[in-house]
């Protein structure tokens, strides 16, 4: 004899694992990262286009004094050192000024040459200033470029310079730089004050309802040691609060169902006994039939009547807590099939009440079908069954192929299904008050139907009779040869 041992749950538990990354916090983070350098580019490419299009007006504003300075001489004329000294000063190495009405004013270190880039500042949109600023910065060493423009000063005249595109660029890459420091610290600090947002307000609660959540489903039935309720309004304590919820409801179902399924093993073995009883009472009844006192001989069948449905009953019981039955598929001719169940139920009437007549109909149409013929055999029984004991006199099989399905008809004659019972017909232990039931009947024969795929419901019901209607999937019919 041995016993058996049980661990308690505590000793088994799972411990909580607090990860020394966050995975999900981490993600958060590159994200934002990135999503605000991505912001930041957005941002500079215009930015240096407006960068360069504001130095090229500066130099054109420069370049405009430079050549406004030959107003101050009596022929326009100025020396090479005066020259140099006011382009050098205007940081330009060519420009001319037109003006209407009034002649051309150039100074010029550099004549400009038709290989030289020219640019139209005002002929220029956004896209093309941004593709301007984006070449300027992709060239490398001294090139010059010549600019058209207007002067703040003139706002008719025309002002055209040569520049060397060196100095622009230099400074376009130190703004750039400055914008790209700019741009990684406001990216890590957003990112740092969301993270840890984010950590406190979602990733931590998230943590610590992940780990009740494994918790629970290695000890489901376990209460253990509970977190506070939590007071937060948003989603995520609706989900705690939820799962709160669930889980006691799920503990006190587990628990109830092992309690059930407790109750269920001790029934199997009460039955068991009680059949092996059963069958012996059996035996002493037969004696009294043949007794030789006339009132003992017609109580036997009384007695008899009872045994059968006490063995039924634990029969029964024993049937709805196994497992669904796999059928074994066979062919099955359908008509012999509910011969066989008609001839069975019409004596098992003879035997309760001779002068009680049972009509069975078979009106089926020949098909044979794919299915487990042990398990058919029991649906129709207990259909039958069903019906007669419920005060129908006679009950009609009737088979018809409908769509992608063979639909059978098994209709009675019986008083109806109270609409009380109907909702829950086919639950267990649904007797509807008729005595001497254990209400399993139409429970296993559900079962046992949809085994094989199919259904069983309650077509119709009135004070005129009952049609039951189970259905058989298609692609398992083949009709008789």
């Amino acid at each position: 004899m041995t016993a058996d041992v049980t661990v308690p749950a505590q000793s088994v538990r799972p411990t909580r694992r607090r990860n020394a990354t966050f995975g999900l916090s981490w993600r958060i983070l590159g994200l934002v990262v990135a999503a605000v350098m991505a912001a930041e580019v957005a941002i500079f490419l215009p930015s240096i286009a407006r960068f360069r299009l504001v130095y090229l007006e500066q130099l054109i504003e420069s370049g405009t004094l430079a050549a406004l300075a030959l107003d101050a001489t009596p022929d326009n004329m100025i020396n090479e050192n005066v020259k140099r000294a006011l382009l050098d000063h205007a940081r330009v190495d060519a420009v001319a000024l037109i003006e209407p009405n009034r002649p051309k004013r150039a100074l010029m270190n550099i004549e400009p040459r038709p290989e030289m880039p020219g640019y139209k500042l005002k002929d220029r949109d956004a896209l093309g200033l941004i593709w301007d600023a984006l070449s300027a910065m992709a060239h490398d060493g001294s090139r010059h470029i010549k600019v058209v423009g207007g002067s703040m000063r003139l706002p008719k005249a025309k002002v055209w310079i040569v520049v060397d595109e060196m100095p622009m660029r230099e400074a376009m890459y130190d703004y750039a730089s400055r914008i790209l420091v700019l741009s990684i610290i406001i990216a890590f600090s957003t990112a740092a004050l969301l993270y840890l947002a984010l950590r406190w307000m979602v990733v931590r609660p998230l943590q610590s309802l992940s780990a009740d959540m494994t918790t629970f489903r290695h000890a489901p039935e376990e209460a253990g040691p509970e977190r506070p309720p939590t007071a937060r309004n948003d989603e995520i304590g609706v989900v705690d609060r939820e799962f709160r919820n669930l889980q006691q409801e799920l503990r006190a179902s587990l628990r109830q169902k092992s309690r059930l399924a407790e109750v269920g093993a001790a029934t199997n073995k009460i039955n068991h006994d009680l059949r092996n009883m059963l069958s012996t009472a059996r035996l002493l009844s037969d004696r009294l039939a043949s007794s030789g006192d006339e009132r003992t001989r017609a109580l036997a069948p009384t007695i008899l009547n009872t045994i059968d449905r006490a063995t039924r009953l634990a029969s029964d019981a024993i049937e709805y807590v196994r497992e669904r039955p796999t059928p074994k598929l066979a062919e099955v001719d359908l008509t012999d099939l509910v011969d066989e169940v008609g001839i069975v139920l019409q004596e098992q009437g003879e035997d309760r009440d001779p002068n009680l007549l049972r009509s069975w109909q078979n009106e089926t149409g020949g098909e044979r079908v794919q299915a487990d013929r042990d398990l058919l055999y029991r649906v129709f029984l207990n259909l039958g069954r069903n019906a007669f004991e419920c005060g129908a006199t006679a009950v009609t099989v009737r088979s018809r192929a409908n769509g992608g399905f063979l639909l059978i008809d098994v209709v009675d004659n019986g008083p109806g299904v109270p609409p009380a019972v109907a909702s829950q017909l086919f639950r267990p232990f649904t007797t509807g008050g008729r005595a001497g039931g254990a209400g399993l009947g139409l429970a296993i024969a559900r079962d046992l139907v949809r085994a094989h795929g199919g259904d069983i419901t309650l077509a119709d019901t009135s004070s005129q009779g009952t049609t039951f209607r189970f259905t058989l999937p298609c692609s398992s019919v083949s009709p008789r040869p």
